[in-house]
């Protein structure tokens, strides 16, 4: 059975399955016990996280809050089965409210940029209803404090534990990506760049990632990881700066030619479908105008 680990005090996560690799589901114990992100499916939650959860001795009815880092399928696609089950609270950034309500349709829309490099949308995932929608520097569970960490996604959010200093980044911070994705993905580089910037000044004593993103893994434990995960995660976006203007020098002429020669240079894995690297490349190429 699969049970969360620890991070630091309090705070534990659970790697649920996706897709043949994982998205971690954070709990955050205290008087009002949170969870933030809830899996990619209902299935997750039955079979992982509430097996998980009473392991740790934890009822569905103990959970307060429902919180998530975006609403990405695999980060809220067990937020209904979870809020049904829990009764919690669920609380979102003002920006992911609309993709909360139909996650399916952002699913959708998210691969019409490159629908030939697109797979199939995920169509388990439903909608719910927030209780209450957030902004930058709300707090919640009287310890956990939004951050608006734009870049990965327009509504994508860190939570900073005020108890422990401790930083949980879901998708925010990329590096070089996952396996499943072959190199980092973000929609909007300057606005990557500033976050990575934002997460810089916290100066947080832990990091908690959603994924094991290459090759920085999926936490930093100390102020001194945190600073250099988050500085590998800035001079990743020079790197690919330097490797998109090298390979059109040797003639990659198309987006999706960048795309797979990035990720055989960082010794990644191209993915089936190229589209999250194809918006990372984009970013970069518009960056050069």
């Amino acid at each position: 059975m699969l049970k969360f680990e620890s991070v630091t005090d309090g705070i534990k996560i659970l790697k649920t399955p996706f897709a043949g690799s994982w998205s971690g589901v954070v709990l955050v114990c205290g008087d009002e016990p949170a969870l933030i992100d809830s899996g990619a499916t209902s299935a997750v939650v039955d079979e992982f996280i509430l097996p998980a959860l009473a392991a740790e001795g934890i009822a569905p009815a103990d959970i307060k809050w429902l919180l998530n880092t975006h609403a990405h399928g695999d980060h809220v696609g067990g937020h209904l089965r979870l809020s049904q089950l829990t009764g919690a609270k669920i609380a979102t950034y003002k920006k992911s409210l609309d993709k909360l309500r139909d996650p399916l349709k952002y699913n959708i829309l998210i691969r019409a940029a490159f629908p030939g490099d697109s797979p199939p949308p995920s169509s388990s995932l439903k909608g719910v209803e927030p209780d209450e929608v957030l902004d930058e520097g709300d707090v919640v569970a009287g310890r956990l404090r939004l951050v608006t960490t734009a870049g990965h996604d327009t509504d994508c959010v860190s939570w900073f534990d005020e108890k422990t200093s401790t930083v949980i980044t879901g998708d925010s911070m990329q590096a070089n990506g996952t396996t499943l994705q072959g190199m980092g993905f973000y929609q909007d580089l300057p606005a990557y760049r500033e976050s990575i910037k934002k997460l810089m000044a916290l100066n947080a004593q832990n990091l908690v990632a959603a994924h094991d993103f290459l090759p920085c893994g999926s936490a930093a434990i100390g102020a001194k990881a945190v600073e250099h995960y988050l500085a590998a995660c800035q001079n990743l976006t020079d790197t690919y700066d330097i490797l998109i203007a090298e390979f059109q020098r040797r003639g990659a002429d198309t987006m999706q030619k960048l795309a797979l020669e990035i990720i055989k240079h960082i010794g990644g894995i191209a993915p089936d479908y190229l589209f999250l690297p194809l918006y990372t490349v984009r970013e970069h190429l518009k960056a050069q105008k």
